[in-house]
């Protein structure tokens, strides 16, 4: 069945990704034949764009009911959506269904994938102003070859020589042009003709390479340019094609022979040398300034050194250069003591911005991140452990996880904690983290921080949390632009978690793993006067304080227009869009979301609709 499917899917070129969704909608549904409409074609998904050409959507829809102009093709980025916009008219009045169509592209692995766009249907009347006559089939017209060459020279020598027998068979050859009556000749005019007469016999890769062979020849031309772009039109099916970008900037050195070009190529080398050369050259002479400069300004300058004995037996020795004429000066300054251990000073998170104490900021000034008071830096044990505060939860029931680092007094956190879970898509972070007061540890050397992430789990599952912390450490104390950052991991772990799932008991069939406290639902019609077969476009928004699946939208909506967050920053708000046709309805249908309340342990539904429809004689 795949097979079949792919044959008359629509390929999508240069896009590859995977789970790619589609949405297709018109500007307006309620028109008058031969009115132009804008048909819009969103892809949604991680998927690369970047060169996606529009294709050709003519051909997959019936041309009695549509006029589709495949040459308004463009293509835009909308959000988080890649567009694709086409200029569309209505041919016969009536209520019109736009059909549904599939789109091929490569998934990551190089397999073929398949999304769908929904249907779209459209009420037009006969109204005075009918242009379907108007619309002129040239649209529809790829782009032409140029004419043939009949001048074998072809304005540039060959090595070929034009003999009277040449000539008939030249001559011959134009009489029925072919591919193959021109590959008998080696000239530029024999290639230029045999590449118009590929792309009109269908053949747009051969003719593409004999340009460029050609191009590299004799260099690029008008008429190169124009076989070109009749082959790319040819190849993509879309007459609206153009000249790459980069031909169009690249046009005076595509006009050159190869041999301009390598002239062009070895004189912009020869340039860059020289101006290396040259810049070498004003490096050395700085270099040499600098170094005759450099003992005159220490010559002039002065070193003054004070010692300073304080009432505790310290000693400070500080030591000061200054330059003579406003030139340089350094400092700095040590101290010693003349006995006795010391004591450490506690050290917490943030307690100065140099860490440490802030009067011990010279004590501990450490340019290489080294631990001048406790020795050169050594590896530090950082002690890492996860553990939820719930052995055992229900879906939909917060809980925090609660990470402990334990590590020594003498370091800090010099980076943000990086806490990764492998099972992110069953849990929902549902504030934000906050950080506990450190506490003393069993190791009196040691003190324990503790990470706090409110959460709740959305999806059931059973067994462990693999989890990894990642971050970075430096000694406390000196200045922290000098720190030097030791990178620390936990590693694979694993915690024992287990969830339960959700009831059995009352579980509406239609239920779809939606977890919210609570459940709003809002119909929003367009229009509510009607005539009879009038589209009535329907907005859902659904708003949820908890859970909603990534992908799942209500049965019977055409397609989910937006996703947010809710407005306190939690939950999440949704707005799916529906095509209702008034075909004699009084009311627009209704919609029904089941969901499961975690907060009252019980299941629950919300409808929306039943909005009444009041119908008015159709206005020709």
């Amino acid at each position: 069945m795949l097979g079949i499917a792919l044959l008359c899917a629509i390929e999508l070129i240069g896009v590859t990704g995977n789970d790619l969704r589609a949405r297709a909608f018109f500007d307006a549904n309620n028109v008058k034949v031969g009115d132009p409409l804008v048909l819009t074609v969103d892809f949604l998904g991680d998927a690369e764009f970047s060169d996606l050409h529009p294709p050709a959507l003519s051909k997959f829809v019936d041309r009695r009911d549509w006029k589709l102009d495949d040459a308004s093709a463009k293509t835009d980025t909308y959000r988080d959506a890649r567009r694709l916009t086409y200029r569309v008219r209505p041919m016969r009045e009536g209520l019109l269904w736009f059909p549904s169509l599939e789109f091929s592209y490569a998934g990551s692995s190089g397999s073929a994938r398949i999304v769908r766009a929904n249907a779209i249907p459209v009420h037009a009347r006969v109204g005075a102003q009918v242009v379907v006559d108007e619309m002129s089939d040239d649209v529809d017209k790829l782009p032409s070859p140029p004419e043939l060459v009949t001048d074998i020279r072809f304005a540039r020598a060959s090595d070929m020589p034009v003999t009277d027998d040449t000539l008939f068979a030249w001559k011959k050859a134009l009489a029925t042009p072919s591919s193959a009556a021109f590959a008998a000749f080696d000239c530029p005019a024999a290639r230029l003709n045999e590449a118009s007469c590929l792309v009109r016999e269908g053949n747009w890769a051969q003719a593409l390479a004999i340009c460029r062979r050609l191009e590299w020849r004799i260099g690029q031309t008008p008429d190169i340019e124009r076989v070109i772009i009749a082959a790319t039109a040819l190849r993509y099916d879309n007459p609206n094609v153009e000249l790459p970008v980069w031909r169009q900037v690249l046009r005076p050195l595509l006009k050159l022979s190869w041999a301009g070009r390598a002239g062009v190529v070895f004189g912009g080398v020869a340039a860059l040398a020289l101006l290396f050369w040259l810049l070498g050259r004003f490096i050395r002479a700085l270099a040499c300034m600098a170094i005759v400069a450099l003992p005159v300004s220490a010559a002039l300058g002065e070193t003054v050194e004070t010692v300073t004995t304080n009432a505790d037996g310290s000693v400070v020795r500080t030591v000061t250069r200054r330059g003579g004429k406003g030139g340089f000066s350094f400092q700095m300054s040590t101290s010693t003591s003349s006995g006795g251990g010391g004591v450490a000073l506690p050290h917490g998170f943030g307690s100065s911005p140099f860490g440490g104490d802030p009067f011990d900021m010279f004590e501990n000034f450490d340019p290489f991140g080294n631990g001048r008071r406790h020795g050169r830096q050594q590896k530090v044990d950082i002690g890492i452990a996860l553990a939820p505060d719930k052995q055992s939860v229900s879906v939909g029931e917060d809980f925090n996880l609660v990470l402990s680092i334990e590590m020594p007094r003498y370091v800090t956190l010099s980076e943000g904690v990086r806490l990764s879970i492998s099972e992110n898509d069953k849990l929902q972070q549902t504030g934000n983290g906050y950080q506990m007061r450190a506490e003393q540890s069993k190791n009196p050397t040691n003190i324990i921080s503790r990470l706090v992430f409110p959460m709740r789990v959305v999806v059931p599952f059973n067994g462990a949390l693999h989890y990894t912390v990642e971050g970075e450490y430096a000694s406390r104390g000196g200045f922290s632009l000098f720190r030097t950052g030791h990178p620390f991991s936990s590693g694979r772990r694993t915690v024992r978690f287990d969830v339960r799932p959700l009831p059995a008991e009352g579980r509406p069939e239609d239920f779809s793993g939606i977890v919210s406290e609570g459940l709003a639902l809002v119909e929003l019609p367009d229009m509510l006067r009607v005539g009879t077969n009038d589209v009535v476009t329907v907005t859902y928004r659904l708003r949820a304080n908890g859970y909603v699946p990534p992908r799942w939208q209500p049965r019977d909506v055409a397609f989910e227009w937006g996703r947010q967050n809710g407005r306190d920053g939690h939950g999440v708000e949704i707005e799916y869009r529906r095509f209702v046709v008034a075909d004699g309805i009084s009311e627009t249908p209704k919609l029904t979301v089941s969901y499961y309340d975690p907060k009252k342990r019980s299941y629950g539904t919300v409808s929306a609709g039943g909005t009444k429809l009041v119908y008015t004689p159709d206005e020709n």
